[in-house]
Formats: structure tokens, sequence, C-alpha cells
């Protein structure tokens, strides 16, 4: 049996994903994703086990099917606490990353970038931007998110949510886990 089985399924299911956002980055992912398997797979060990907040989201009533599969590559992927340019440790310490493909992925890419953002409930990620458009999907909890002035709004699992470059943005999570 192929023990690549369920990143390969996570890979194609966030292709399938993000090929619905019909937006020119989702498609360059979609694309990205669907060939990402026929590369080298490359995995150091992780610094973080996000297991119990992983958990926590999949088990959501409203989680996106993707949830389980990311709960089964948990083991197998390199996980780190987000560290943002003036990030507290106490928010860093409750945001879970890897890369799955890019210059610093499990595969490799060049010009796009898909990874996996897990967040322990109460977190607020402050207000930050930069040059890199990030298109997230939400695939289990709630967060709410701001883009610019707009104030706060839910997003729930299947929403896509959309910064272009160099637009201010944030995130927080309230009573639930977020994937």
């Amino acid at each position: 049996m192929d023990d690549r089985k369920p990143f390969k399924d996570l890979l194609l299911s966030l292709s399938d994903a993000f090929s619905q956002e019909r937006r020119a980055g989702g498609l360059a992912a979609a694309a990205a994703l669907r060939t990402a398997e026929l590369r080298t797979y490359r995995r150091t060990v992780s610094e973080e086990d996000p297991v119990t907040v992983l958990t926590a989201a999949q088990a959501l009533a409203d989680a996106l099917p993707i949830a389980q599969l990311v709960l089964q590559c948990a083991q197998n992927l390199d996980w780190t606490c987000w560290t943002g340019a003036g990030l507290s440790d106490e928010i860093s310490n409750r945001l879970f990353t890897t890369e799955l493909l890019g210059p610093d992925g499990h595969t490799p890419a060049d010009g796009v970038r898909v990874g996996l953002l897990a967040s322990e409930p109460w977190t607020d990620y402050p207000m930050s931007i930069h040059s890199g458009e990030e298109t997230y999907l939400v695939l289990a909890g709630t967060a709410e998110w701001v883009l610019e002035d707009s104030g706060y709004s839910e997003r729930r699992p299947g929403e896509f949510v959309h910064h272009p470059a160099w637009a201010m943005h944030g995130r927080r999570t309230t009573q639930q886990p977020f994937l």
C-alpha cells in the first residue's frame, strides 16, 4: 500500500477546491496541486504537533471532508508555529503552519505556495500587509476576517477569503479552532 496516498488525496482535493475559486491565482494553485504528486516529496522533522487543534477542527459539524484528510496526513507533515514580523510568542504558539507545495514545501514548486494554517480558538492575528496575494479556503471552524477598513466578517467552511497584494488584512478566531 502507498503510504503517501492520504497526502496525494489531500493535494487532489485541494486542487479541486481551488479550481472552483475561478481566480487566476486559484487556478494556478489548482494546476500545481494536480501535478504535485509527480514531483519529489521531501520531509524534515516537524517542530510542532497540532494534532489536538486539528482533531477539534475536523470534528466540527460543518467541517469539509478535506479536514479529515489533513488530520490523516498530520503526522507526516512538517508543522511549525507561525512567526510573522512583530508577532508575539503568545499568538505564534497558537498558529500552526505547513507548506505543502512551494519553494519550502513538501513538494517543490516555483511561483505558487499552498499550505495549511491551523489556529487555536481565541487567537487574534493582527493586521498585516505584504507583497504576495493570498487566498484562504476555510476547511473547518469559523474565523472572522478583515480587509482594509471593511470591518470583521465571519467566514465558514467552504468559503474563500482573498487578500490582494499590499492590502491590509487580519484574522481572528472566537470559540472554535480554525483550519
